[in-house]
């Protein structure tokens, strides 16, 4: 099964069954289904699950079990489905709890475990007015750029060498005022390591990066500073430029500059935006494709960037579909939807039908397809190079694109690893008989597992920038204008 789409496509059920009036909701059950459906559709099984491992597999969900029947609510069964999913290390194995709104839903658990600190936004703009103290860089109120959040980033009073992040205001009303919701080390400010609680109060070890009056923590986008200084209209531009799902800039007669935020991006859009700028890319020798913070989408979404970087065509890997029956269900309903909505060409689509037709007629398998060779027209004159700019945020088709980056001549990877979750992929929702939880599983295995996975390693950079810097694309600038720069062979 070729890797069509390799996204998180979250919250669309691709095809359903008949629910009971009352669904069996108790925990027991939830996690009894829920292995079962990993066993018998998850690609990883047999790499996860070895001689070797099956033991503690079988001690982890036996214990689970034994916990799932003192569950009292959904938050608590919730828990015990990330512990099960933890044993997989898989970013692409994803576990989820909707909120459906039916009256039989519990109402959301207490918070706890997170730590609380009284305090107001009088008393945080005390503190942070304070002349007799050194003020960290990061101190501030801050917000998110919809004002959803609002946190003070002061000095923790339990320890002299952290700053905590206090909620203040939140539109999430689970997290009320007082709530910490990240901790930074401030014994070495530049590594800018933080743990973070996102929404679901889901711990997170992530980066923060630092820009003036802007920060961002790991993959969740922006934060704006609003005292004691404010941010600027040059900053409020550039977190609204990067609200945009594709970006092109001319910086200079001899560079230009490609952003792309998401391959969730339509095919046609990003398409368009390489028609209409051709002429500035065939002039232009040096082109940096930036894909940082790109949590992935479809392959096809980048297909017009390909033969930018082109320089002997791009081979695929082989791959393995596992062809279980909830697998080829899910997949027929995907193409039939790519069909109804014009994903891409009826040749690409019908060639994905044949592949899953194909697939059907081996059934209870994992069944191999060969990597296509997707072949160019020409090899353009410019860009001359290109760089890709990544981060450990870049997941799925990012990752993807990475792959093909690595087979270009051209092209040079700059950055830092990407995050490693495409070993397993084909993201395809499992169908539970209780609807409050969401499982959602890879379909299909990457054939360089069997050489060189990167399941939690990523794809490395050819040139690695250091976390620190703080202009990556005038890093890249700067790079190819040093004297010492060799191009990559």
């Amino acid at each position: 099964m070729r890797a069509y789409l390799l996204g998180l496509l979250i919250g669309y059920p691709f095809f359903t069954t008949a629910q009971s009036a009352t669904p069996p909701c108790d925990c027991p059950s939830v996690l009894q289904q829920v292995s079962r459906k990993v066993a018998d559709n998850y690609a990883g099984w047999t790499d996860k699950v070895t001689a070797k491992t099956k033991p503690a597999h079988t001690r982890l969900l036996d214990s689970l079990q034994q916990q799932a029947t003192k569950a009292t609510t959904d938050a608590d069964c919730f828990q015990l489905l990330k512990a099960y999913k933890a044993f997989f290390r898989d970013g692409h194995f994803q576990v989820e709890l909707r909120n459906t709104g039916s009256a039989a839903t519990p109402a959301p658990a207490p918070v706890v475990g997170v730590r609380t600190i009284p305090l107001s936004e009088a008393q945080a703009q005390q503190l942070l007015l304070d002349k007799a103290k050194k003020h960290h860089p990061v101190e501030g109120i801050w917000e998110t750029p919809e004002r959803s959040y609002k946190l003070a980033i002061i000095p923790d009073p339990q320890s002299a060498d952290s700053l905590v992040g206090v909620v203040l205001a939140s539109t999430n009303p689970r997290w009320t005022p007082g709530l910490v919701k990240l901790k930074l080390a401030t014994r070495n400010p530049a590594a800018g390591q933080v743990l973070y609680r996102n929404g679901a109060f889901e711990e997170e070890s992530l980066r923060l990066a630092q820009m003036g009056n802007l920060f961002r923590i790991g993959g969740y986008g922006y934060w704006l500073r609003r005292f004691p200084q404010a941010v600027t209209e040059t900053e409020q531009q550039t977190v609204a430029r990067q609200a945009i799902p594709i970006e092109f800039r001319q910086l200079s007669p001899q560079v230009a500059y490609l952003r792309v935020t998401s391959f969730n991006t339509p095919k046609a859009q990003v398409d368009s935006m390489v028609r209409v700028h051709q002429s500035a890319l065939r002039q232009t020798p040096t082109l940096i494709i930036d894909i940082r913070d790109n949590g992935g989408g479809s392959n096809s979404s980048f297909a017009s960037l390909l033969p930018l970087m082109n320089t002997n065509n791009f081979q695929d890997t082989h791959t393995y579909m596992r062809t279980s029956p909830d697998n080829i269900a899910a997949e027929e309903a995907m193409v039939a939807r790519a069909r109804a909505g014009h994903w891409d060409t009826d040749s690409v689509l019908n060639v994905w039908a044949t592949d899953v037709a194909q697939a059907k007629a081996h059934p209870n398998q994992l069944y191999r397809t060969e990597g296509s060779l997707l072949k160019m027209d020409s090899v353009l004159t410019n860009p001359v190079r290109v760089a890709v700019l990544m981060n450990a945020n870049c997941y799925s088709s990012a990752e993807y694109f990475a792959f093909y980056a690595k087979q270009s001549r051209k092209a040079t990877l700059f950055g830092q690893h990407t995050g490693g979750v495409m070993d397993y992929g084909n993201v395809r929702n499992q169908v539970l008989d209780c609807p409050r939880f969401v499982v959602r599983l890879p379909t299909t295995r990457s054939g360089w597992v069997d050489t060189a996975p990167i399941d939690n390693r990523g794809f490395q950079p050819d040139v690695v920038i250091p976390a620190t810097e703080p202009d990556w694309v005038d890093y890249v600038v700067r790079y190819y204008q040093s004297p010492t720069e060799q191009p990559r062979r």
